[in-house]
């Protein structure tokens, strides 16, 4: 499960425990039909390899195949998690947005409107906020991809406006993966890319979810005032107090359970 955690204040991140990639219409769709594949590349020689026709985390099984050198799920099977060798147009990777499975390169895939990386574990998600969490889903209700790897969070500084490791334009936010709701201890705090708000998204605006925030607001629910997207701020050798906030936005404040990533302890300001 993830969640935003700040203080004793829970806020829900609808839709990011897993991320879809099929369906119609919406920012998580694949065009599968995109990148065409002859049924002649079956003489390749997979013996070698973990799956057949190819194997998504070692890549491989597409090396005889020059136009189709990536090893992905075969977004037409979702249901059996199978998988086939894709084209590579962009070599996309976690900061490029995508509208095709061709967009991504190697070891990525295209979901969410974005390249996300595949993993095995945490040590394949570079940095404190990366972590190999992220489950693929398909269909509604969304049911896991089987023999699908997991995918990274991004790691990304979450006070920043922008950030490489992001698609230009997204903001970076902070959350909290809780495997066992409930159970103290358990708990990673994370960070992680997201499209802006279509609207709203300043500070004190009303939010549902860190994705109803732009880029340095995390959503708090204060009390009294509900959620809000609040600024996040850094907290010096792990002193809040010393802190800095936007002018007219209050003071840093830490959480009751500190948050911290890395070597880096985050507050809010209100």
């Amino acid at each position: 499960m993830l969640r935003v955690l700040f203080a004793s204040m829970a806020i829900l991140l609808l839709g990011c425990a897993s991320a879809n990639v099929s369906g119609s219409g919406d920012a998580n769709d694949i065009d599968g039909t995109s990148d065409p594949i002859d049924a002649s590349i079956d003489a390749i020689d997979a013996s070698t390899c973990a799956r057949s026709p190819c194997d998504i985390l070692s890549q491989c099984g597409c090396e005889g195949t020059p136009a189709t050198p990536v090893c992905d799920l075969d977004f037409q099977m979702l249901t059996t998690g199978a998988t086939k060798c894709r084209a590579n147009n962009f070599s996309g990777t976690e900061s490029t947005t995508c509208t095709m499975t061709a967009t991504c390169g190697p070891l990525h895939v295209c979901v969410g409107g974005r390249c996300r990386k595949y993993c095995d574990d945490d040590n394949d998600c570079p940095g404190a906020g990366g972590l190999c969490l992220i489950e693929l889903t398909q269909g509604n209700p969304a049911m896991p991809i089987p023999n699908a790897p997991e995918t990274c969070s991004t790691d990304c500084n979450p006070t920043a406006a922008s950030n490489a490791a992001c698609p230009a334009t997204w903001a970076c936010h902070i959350y909290l993966e809780d495997p066992t709701p409930g159970t103290p201890g358990d708990e990673q705090y994370l960070t992680d890319c997201n499209a802006p708000p279509q609207t709203g998204g300043g500070v004190a605006s009303v939010c549902t979810g860190n994705t109803s925030c732009n880029a340095t607001l995390d959503c708090v629910n204060l009390n009294p005032g509900g959620p809000q997207c609040r600024p996040t701020c850094v907290c010096p050798g792990g002193n809040c107090a010393a802190g800095s906030c936007p002018g007219g936005t209050g003071s840093c404040r830490g959480y009751t359970t500190p948050v911290v990533l890395g070597t880096v302890t985050y507050g809010a300001c209100f």
